[in-house]
């Protein structure tokens, strides 16, 4: 996903909001593997979530996305989706 807030201060309002309230909900009940913010600077942030098939993401999504999006709304942010498969990574151990 990609976020715009009008500020660096709704940017760091909004990960801070997700930090509080999602990522226990995450552990709880979704099958997400990983969430990771990205600060592009200027009240700009990119999310990627990591889900093991697309039916983990669409059962988390159903319940996570309103919370999201309403996070969004009321920090005046924009979020754009961008759904893709993971084609490469690399993890150093």
């Amino acid at each position: 996903m990609k976020y715009k807030f009008p500020s660096e201060i709704k940017a760091n309002l909004f990960i801070s909001l997700i930090k509080a309230q999602m990522y226990d909900e995450y552990r709880k009940k979704s099958k997400c593997l990983s969430v990771e913010f990205i600060k592009t600077g200027e009240g700009q942030l990119v999310s990627i979530a990591r889900f093991n098939t697309k039916e983990d993401f669409d059962e988390t999504n159903k319940w996570a996305g309103p919370i999201f999006k309403k996070n969004v709304n009321e920090l005046e942010g924009v979020v754009e989706s961008i759904p893709g498969d993971l084609i490469s990574s690399y993890f150093k151990d």
